[in-house]
């Protein structure tokens, strides 16, 4: 009988590329959806020349735009353009974001976990380790790209849009290099920092700078030479569709292949040690550890805090744009249409803007809430878990105690994320009634307060598999939405969205029936899952 060869190279490549999959067709399949669905919804929203010659001029008018998409220029390119500049620029900090994520969890958090001394155990060195487990993420990487590349081509085909192979390829390789580039400086950070939270930080604090680098260069003519110094204008240089510039992308290749070296040379270090000296003494803080409730609030003060900034700032800018933004599309019929839509009014537009703003702030409440069951899985995971309930605790009041605490930031943050949409909406003369605000900002954690419970059945049941199936269900959801606001679709697909049972119509009183069985329903499964929680066996990672 032949025996199998498996070389410890293959199988930390084997292991690099497993541990980065299940991201990397996330990210793939979120990438192919957003060019697809951005398409389909512009070739069937504006079908003439005529139409679409408004809506670049519009968006062309507020330059602002670009912080958050791309180059107005592209829209001279028709449905092609547009998806580059609807996509490109999101996509790619998305992308960044991820492969930052991974690579810090693949390195630097399996040494923090002490699995990276069982896989460095073997007979190789600690920069063959690493480069084979980054031998695996690129591949993941690659996977994610296909994946996306393969939708995009496959949604256009079947709409007649106008987009050849190499076009596709160009874009696919615009939105997911900075993913390439960012993947080799979490290589980097992960040598520098002693703790993952920090590679990460290390490697979000350029990130962050450099796109609002891009941004900069986007909206200011007299600094579009600020493109040529960061990664994500390099993107934009690249230009797809208008006039391919494919030498815009050697300089990802380049600056990736540096930090990549340079993050695997110094991987051969002290395990457990880090290049940049930091203390390995800290001082000991016995604040809020006196009961559940108050270890609850300790473990996840300042990530509720940081999500709490990141919502409110979300939320004044849609406030702040109100008035620019609606001068800049009220001469275009389809896209105002879509912003009634995903509001629910069919009224003023400047309300309508409002409630599609509120929609945007839901969701980032959505993805706040799923961080929050996250990290009560990972505390399980890590085995944390082990040290609180060696006291006398029950399983129960301390899950209750983290779930309860979540969904309170989440309401207070709706509350504040109201209160200063309703200040900055009228000190540029919107005219909105106070109450239907705060109400409004009540109902919509409806939803959130739905996904918390969903979140806590799935983790008494399956906890492996709850941020997955999660994601998977805001994801479809915002999918289904932003196809609503284009193209009419399917009443039960519609139902199948979770935002289908949030009003953000700022005119009108909510709909507490709604809210009230939403927050029924979320309760129920809750508590299931909180039973179910106390029979099984605690499961480490």
């Amino acid at each position: 009988m032949r025996k199998l060869s498996f070389s410890p190279r293959r199988a930390l490549c084997w292991f690099g590329f497993k541990q980065t999959l299940k991201g990397a067709i996330i990210v793939g399949v979120i990438a192919g959806f957003m060019l697809a669905l951005q398409g389909t919804a512009y070739q069937k929203s504006y079908p003439d020349a005529i139409a679409r010659e408004k809506l670049a001029a519009s968006l062309a008018s507020v330059p602002s735009l670009g912080f958050l998409y791309g180059d107005s220029k592209n829209l001279t390119a028709g449905t092609a353009g547009y998806m580059v500049y609807r996509v490109v620029g999101f996509m790619g900090v998305v992308t960044g974001v991820w492969a930052l994520m991974a690579t810090t969890k693949l390195l630097r958090g399996s040494e923090e976990d002490g699995r990276w001394e069982t896989v460095r155990a073997g007979a190789v060195t600690a920069r063959a380790t690493t480069s084979n487990a980054m031998a695996g993420f690129g591949l993941a990487w690659a996977l994610a790209a296909v994946i996306s590349l393969l939708l995009a081509v496959a949604a256009t085909t079947a709409s007649g849009i106008q987009l050849s192979f190499t076009s596709a390829v160009l874009i696919t390789l615009a939105i997911f290099l900075p993913g390439l580039l960012f993947g080799a400086v979490g290589v980097l950070t992960s040598q520098l920092a002693i703790t993952r939270q920090r590679a990460l930080l290390y490697g979000l604090v350029p990130l962050v700078a450099l796109f609002l680098l891009r941004g900069i260069g986007i909206t200011s003519d007299t600094l579009h030479w600020l493109l040529n110094w960061t990664p994500f204008g390099w993107a934009e240089l690249v230009n797809p569709v208008l006039a391919p510039h494919a030498w815009w992308l050697a300089p990802f290749a380049v600056l990736g292949g540096i930090c990549a070296a340079a993050g695997v040379w110094l991987a051969q270090r002290d395990f457990g040690a880090s290049i940049l000296r930091q203390s390995d003494i800290a001082r000991s803080h016995y604040g809020l550890l006196t009961n559940a409730w108050r270890l609850a609030l300790r473990q996840s003060a300042w990530v509720l805090a940081g999500w709490a900034v990141g919502v409110l700032t979300l939320i004044g800018l849609v406030a702040g744009l109100t008035t620019t933004a609606v001068n800049a599309t009220e001469d275009s019929s389809g896209l105002s249409r879509s912003i009634h839509a995903l509001a629910h009014n069919n009224a003023d537009l400047k309300v309508a803007f409002l409630g599609a703003g509120m929609l945007f702030m839901v969701m980032a409440l959505l993805v706040m809430a799923i961080t929050i069951v996250g990290a009560i899985w990972r505390d399980e995971a890590k085995q944390y878990l082990d040290n609180i309930l060696v006291a006398p605790r029950r399983r129960a009041t301390w899950l209750v105690s983290r779930l309860l605490l979540g969904f309170g930031i989440v309401l207070a943050i709706s509350l504040a994320g109201g209160l200063l949409l309703y200040a900055v909406a009228s000190g540029q003369g919107v005219d909105l009634n106070f109450g239907k605000v705060m109400a409004t900002s009540v109902c919509v954690v409806g939803s959130v307060g739905f996904m918390i419970g969903l979140g806590a059945l799935l983790y008494g049941l399956k906890p492996r598999l709850v941020v997955a199936a999660m994601y998977t269900i805001l994801g479809w959801s915002f999918v289904i939405t932003l196809v609503a606001s284009a193209v009419k679709l399917n009443t039960a697909i519609l139902h199948s969205s979770l935002f289908q049972y949030t009003s953000f119509n700022l005119a009108k009183w909510p709909d507490w029936t709604t809210f009230g069985w939403m927050m029924l329903i979320g309760t129920v499964l809750a508590t299931c899952g909180i039973v179910a929680f106390t029979k099984r066996d605690i499961i480490p990672e």
